[in-house]
C-alpha cells in the first residue's frame, strides 16, 4: 500500500528527516555546510510512498546496488523499469513526487536551497534566477561530470568532511554550475562563464593568505575567504585556482600541513595537538593529509 507522507508545507532538509520513513547512516547536516545537504543510506528498504514537495532542489544518485521494480510519478509523467547504477534522479521545488521500489538499495541524496541555485546563476552566467528551471529526470546518465562531483560530495561526506566547509562549499557551487549548464531549461549556447578568464589581484591573494595563516585553527567558510577578497563566492573559487593552481580548500590544507611540519620539527607539541594546532578535527585526519603531502606519517617525519 502506498503511503502518503503528509506535509502542509513544502519540506526544508531537516521537515523531511521527521517525515520519510527510514533513516539515513550518513547526513552532512552536523557539519555546517551551507546551502547543501547531503544524506547516504547503504541499504534503503523497500518503499511505496507520496513524497511531498520540498524546498530545495532535490537529486538522487544511485549507488552500485539499484533498486528493483520501480514505478515513479511526478509532475503527471510517469518512469518505470530498474534502476542504473551511478545515475541521477532530479525533482525540482515544489513538485510532490510517489516512489516505489522492490528491493533495498544504495543511493546518496543531495538538496540545494534556492538561495545557491539562485546566487550561482546570477553570479556565473548573469542570468535571472527566476527564469533557470530544472525539469524532472529519472536515472540519468547524460552528464558525467555532475555524477563526479555528486560523487565527489558522498566521499566528503562519507570519509567525515576532511576537506571542511571550504570543500564541500566549493563543490556545491561547481555542481550547481553544472546542473545549469546541463540539465536545467537555459539553452547550452548560453552557458558560458561570465568573465571566464582572469586572476586573482595581488593584493587580495595576499589578503587572503593572511587571513588563512590568522585562522587556520578553524574551520575556514568559502563565503568568508570570497569576503576578504571581495569577490562573489564563485568567481573568487574560480580566480583562486586559476591563480594558485589549487582550489581553495586544497591550498588550505597545504598551509596547514607545511605548519605542521615546523611544530613537529620544533619538538614542543604532541602530534594530537599539534592536529588541532593547524585546523584538523582529530588527529587520523591529520596523518591522513600528512601522509598524502609528505609521503610519510607525522610519526616518521618527526
Amino acid at each position: 500500500m502506498t503511503r502518503r507522507l503528509h506535509s502542509p508545507k513544502l519540506l526544508t532538509p531537516d521537515d523531511r528527516l521527521r517525515h520519510i520513513p527510514y533513516a539515513f547512516r550518513h547526513t552532512s547536516a552536523p557539519l555546517g555546510w551551507q546551502g547543501l545537504r547531503v544524506e547516504y543510506e547503504s541499504k534503503q528498504p523497500a518503499s511505496d510512498i507520496v513524497h511531498p514537495p520540498l524546498t530545495c532542489l532535490w537529486l538522487v544518485l544511485t549507488g552500485e546496488t539499484c533498486a528493483e521494480g520501480t514505478d515513479h510519478r511526478c509532475d503527471d509523467a510517469r518512469h518505470q523499469g530498474n534502476g542504473l547504477p551511478h545515475a541521477v534522479n532530479l525533482l525540482p521545488p515544489g513538485i510532490e513526487s510517489q516512489w516505489r521500489w522492490r528491493n533495498t538499495f544504495e543511493s546518496t541524496h543531495y538538496q540545494l536551497s534556492p538561495a545557491l541555485v539562485a546566487k550561482v546563476a546570477e553570479e556565473a552566467f548573469d542570468f535571472d534566477p527566476a527564469r533557470v528551471h530544472f525539469p524532472g529526470r529519472y536515472y540519468d546518465q547524460s552528464s558525467p561530470e555532475v555524477i563526479h562531483t555528486l560523487t565527489a560530495l558522498r566521499h566528503e561526506l562519507l570519509t567525515g568532511g576532511p576537506g571542511g566547509r571550504l570543500c564541500a562549499e566549493s563543490l556545491a557551487n561547481v555542481l550547481v554550475v553544472q546542473l545549469i549548464r546541463q540539465l536545467s531549461n537555459r539553452p547550452r549556447e548560453n552557458g558560458e562563464i561570465r568573465g571566464a578568464g582572469g586572476r586573482l589581484a595581488r593584493q587580495a591573494l595576499q589578503a587572503v593568505e593572511e587571513y588563512i595563516h590568522a585562522h587556520l585553527d578553524q574551520s575556514i567558510s568559502l563565503a568568508e575567504l570570497a569576503a576578504v577578497a571581495h569577490l562573489s563566492e564563485f568567481h573568487f573559487a574560480r580566480l583562486f585556482k586559476q591563480t594558485t593552481g589549487l582550489p581553495p580548500h586544497q591550498f588550505v590544507i597545504h598551509v596547514r600541513i607545511e605548519r605542521a611540519k615546523r611544530l613537529i620539527t620544533a619538538g614542543r607539541l604532541s602530534l594530537a595537538q599539534i592536529a588541532l594546532e593547524v585546523g584538523f578535527s582529530d588527529q587520523s585526519q591529520f596523518t591522513r593529509h600528512f601522509k598524502r603531502l609528505v609521503g610519510v606519517t607525522p610519526k616518521r617525519f618527526a
